[in-house]
């Protein structure tokens, strides 16, 4: 499917409205006011065409009272459900306003960024996250079910609105609700903020969203669990073309898919990475990246054919040995606008890059002899994160064989994560500690290093939200001779996984700024973030399956509350009676592993125990 789809995402208004937080810097007791109160007065207009029922976006009029104003960019969201044939089959999608792909958001660093989300699915109740934003004091609009928001029912209608002061870079959206969608999940899309004096930003609703002036956006879907073993699309297409001509040019590249990874090429270039998750760093070449869910790499690509035109394959070739296929697009190439772009497929279709002898960024198992492994810590940032005062937690995660997983706080014991009826958010901290919160209680203004280590047969993309951290350091075991028959891969020692002490390495390095980066199977991790952003924040890894069965956590992150009557006017209505009730607790222990005990959130979760 190109790119365009069935219908624009909403109309686009530059309006005007104060540029305030939702809860006061000055005062942390502050909440966010009340329908939205720093709006002096609203108004609505809804403009709705009859195109297949779609409609195609609502404006909002506001007037306000101070003269201190920012822009507002304004999308309108109704998510659908219907029949459709992507990849040669029909499928049951979930789509926003018809599209697939989904819409690109693009806004500029100061604006404000309201999206209006309406549920148009009969049978299912959904949420939206904004991957990789801190929202500092905005944490209402996080979209975590359960954590800090309930549920948008059928027919119901949430307007996310906040000031986007993130770092310009490429971020991403997608839904975050305990229960999946029925279908494909097409309801995720690029985000991409613009620094504030920019030009040439694309509109809402307009046609060229993923492809516009030297930029490039490459966002992939795998379409787990739908396409097992088949490629997945990437910006909506399974053979999507991308049209340059000779010059530099920024490919945004997104893994948004919920399962693999994958080897990203282009054939004949070396790619050039100047930022990740959004954060700028030191120029760094390489042959290949190595990109997880969740993950985004920034890079620079220089063409310059000597031809008037030129056509090459684009690869994202899947790292799991249960991808069969490659994800394939072809870049046009022309030398300038005078000559039409090549129609016909580049020769060499099953060739590309020998991954044996090139340079991988971004590679777990760096003793694996055959491979030129270059770890994410390689990267340099452009700017560390300011050093506060330390605190050090370590964490494991474990995986039964009945599929279940855990994670393990200091020395409790290895919980599988439970979202709680009513969200995290509103409820006291002497409450948070439930028997499958898996909370992490932080104070404020400190510098948490938190040491990783992975007794399960997977990797695990970790995705922190609300923040940024450093990777500091990464332990990996020697491949293939990772786990045992019975997949139980035994921890590293921290000598084993480090080349010095964790202390000197707290001390002496700084490490690029992530906010998902890969924990390898039978591995270790150090990361490092400031708790700067007061709130309860999800860290996961972003596997969906993998967050679901409980590689999940919480930093209940300075004991910050959100009162009820301080929500916006809008917001999801909390119908505990409706949610599904907390399931029993089952404790049990796998003799596998040397009797670890464990608490179970699922039924299942013991196996036969």
């Amino acid at each position: 499917m190109k790119e365009g789809g069935l219908a624009k995402e909403g109309i686009r208004e530059d309006k005007e409205s104060p540029s305030e937080s939702l809860v006061s810097s000055s005062n942390s007791e502050e909440r966010p006011r009340t329908k939205r109160g720093f709006l002096v007065g609203a108004g609505l207009v809804c403009l709705v065409i009859s195109l297949v029922s779609i409609t195609v976006g609502c404006v909002y009029l506001y007037k306000t009272s101070s003269s201190t104003k920012t822009k507002t960019k304004s999308y309108s969201f109704l998510t659908e459900q219907s029949s459709r044939e992507v990849g040669s089959k029909s499928y049951i999608v979930n789509t926003i306003n018809g599209r697939i792909p989904a819409p690109a958001i693009h806004v500029r660093k100061g604006e404000v960024l309201s999206v209006k989300v309406t549920n148009g699915i009969a049978e299912s109740e959904l949420t939206l996250h904004w991957h990789g934003l801190h929202l500092k004091g905005f944490q209402v609009y996080d979209g975590v079910e359960g954590i800090t928001q309930c549920v948008i029912k059928p027919e119901n209608s949430y307007v996310y609105e906040y000031t986007v002061n993130e770092q310009p870079g490429s971020y991403w959206y997608h839904t975050h609700n305990q229960e999946g969608l029925l279908g494909l999940d097409f309801i995720r899309g690029p985000l991409i903020i613009h620094e504030p004096d920019a030009v040439d930003v694309p509109l809402p609703g307009s046609e060229d969203a993923y492809q516009y002036g030297n930029e490039r956006v490459l966002f992939y879907y795998d379409l787990f669990p739908h396409f097992r073993g088949q490629a997945g699309l990437l910006n909506g297409d399974q053979l999507h073309e991308i049209k340059v001509e000779n010059g530099e040019y920024r490919f945004r590249i997104i893994n948004g898919g919920d399962k693999y990874a994958y080897f990203f090429t282009i054939d004949g270039h070396e790619l050039t990475v100047v930022a990740t998750d959004g954060y700028p760093v030191e120029p760094y070449k390489t042959d290949v990246i190595h990109i997880h869910s969740g993950e985004r790499f920034d890079i620079l690509i220089n063409f310059d054919i000597s031809t008037s035109t030129e056509s090459l394959w684009v690869r994202a070739k899947g790292v799991a040995s249960s991808q069969k296929e490659d994800i394939l697009s072809v870049i046009r190439v022309r030398k300038d606008g005078s000559v039409p772009f090549e129609t016909e497929l580049p020769p060499g279709k099953d060739g590309g890059i020998d991954l044996k002898t090139a340079k991988i960024l971004n590679c777990l198992h760096i003793e694996k002899p055959e491979h030129d492994c270059h770890g994410i810590t390689e990267l340099v940032p452009a700017e560390p994160q300011p050093l506060l005062e330390s605190e050090v937690h370590f964490v494991e995660v474990f995986v039964l064989g009945t599929g279940a997983m855990f994670m393990k706080i200091a020395e409790r014991k290895f919980t599988q994560f439970y979202l709680p009826n009513i969200p995290a958010l509103f409820t006291p901290p002497v409450d948070r500690e439930r028997k499958h919160a898996n909370m992490l209680s932080v104070s404020t203004n400190k510098s948490v290093t938190i040491v990783l280590r992975n007794q399960g047969w997977s990797d695990h993309p970790m995705h922190l939200h609300g923040h940024h951290y450093e990777v500091l350091a990464l332990g990996t075991k020697k491949a293939p001779d990772i786990c045992d028959e019975n997949y139980i891969c035994p921890l590293l020692t921290l000598e084993e996984a480090f080349s010095e002490p964790i202390a000197d390495i707290l001390a002496t390095r700084r490490g690029v700024l992530k906010d998902s980066a890969i924990l390898p199977s039978g591995g270790a991790m150090i990361l490092r973030f400031n708790t700067d952003n007061p709130g309860i924040w999800l860290f996961h890894c972003h596997v969906k399956a993998h967050m679901l069965e409980g590689v999940t956590m919480a930093v209940n992150e300075g004991d910050y509350m959100l009162s009820h009557d301080k929500t916006p006017g809008d917001y999801p209505v909390c119908e505990k009676s409706e949610k599904k009730k907390e399931e029993e607790t089952c404790s049990c222990s796998d003799v596998r592993s040397g009797n670890v005990e464990m608490v179970c959130a699922r039924p299942w979760g013991c196996g036969d125990e």
